[in-house]
């Protein structure tokens, strides 16, 4: 009885806090699925207490980190997306009103009809027979927040992200926010996802220097 309790516990306790850096679990996480040996789907989902700065931010961390142990040296992000930046102090338009601290904008990264026509080509891995005759549609869910509905009629917002990317074996310059270098990424996430969290443990309000172009903030 006193385990069960425990566990109960433990229960109650994960899903009082954001969604963690982890494998996707009952309270969400990252999934990943191989549309060819270069070409990922990524995605990560956030429980009703995580925020979408949070998720974004693990969802390219993991990007990076795939990339790196798939032996390549950085990637592309071939879906639509949506990303949530925070200003930096110097681009806060909105006037005194606003603190740069909570300021934010959104940065839209459209995709090409080159890069659609050769999503549609794509096919899974396996058996031949196995393969549906349908192309591969590409992903385009990108910082989109899924409602999800309780008892009482409230509508918990639960974020969420999926997108393509396409990994780059050849030397990759930066040229954010669809290009990344993925172990210079992952230099710059890493201290944001080890770091003591913020709130129920979510990652802590940032200026997104990553999502910028070079000399942005100069």
């Amino acid at each position: 009885m006193l385990r069960v309790l425990f566990v109960a516990a433990v229960a109650v306790s994960l899903a009082s806090c954001a969604t963690p850096y982890a494998q996707q679990g009952l309270t969400g996480g990252f999934d990943v699925q191989e549309l060819r040996p270069d070409v990922f789907r990524v995605s990560f989902q956030g429980n009703g207490y995580t925020t979408r700065e949070t998720v974004q931010v693990y969802w390219l961390y993991r990007c990076a980190q795939l990339a790196i142990e798939k032996g390549f040296n950085g990637f592309e992000i071939l879906s639509d997306m949506q990303f949530v930046m925070r200003r930096p102090p110097a681009d806060d338009r909105q006037g005194p009103r606003l603190s740069s601290s909570v300021a934010s904008l959104r940065t839209s990264i459209p995709v090409s009809a080159d890069e659609v026509s050769q999503a549609a080509a794509w096919r899974p891995k396996g058996d031949l027979a196995s393969r549906s005759v349908e192309p591969i549609r590409m992903a385009r869910g990108g910082g989109a927040p899924i409602f999800i509905y309780t008892g009482g009629g409230a509508a918990i917002p639960k974020p969420a992200i999926e997108g393509d990317v396409h990994f780059l074996a050849t030397p990759v310059v930066s040229a954010p926010p669809k290009v990344f270098n993925a172990k210079e990424l992952l230099s710059q996430l890493e201290p944001l996802v080890k770091a003591e969290k913020c709130g129920v443990g979510n990652v802590c309000p940032h200026v997104h220097e990553y999502l910028l172009p070079k000399g942005k903030l100069r």
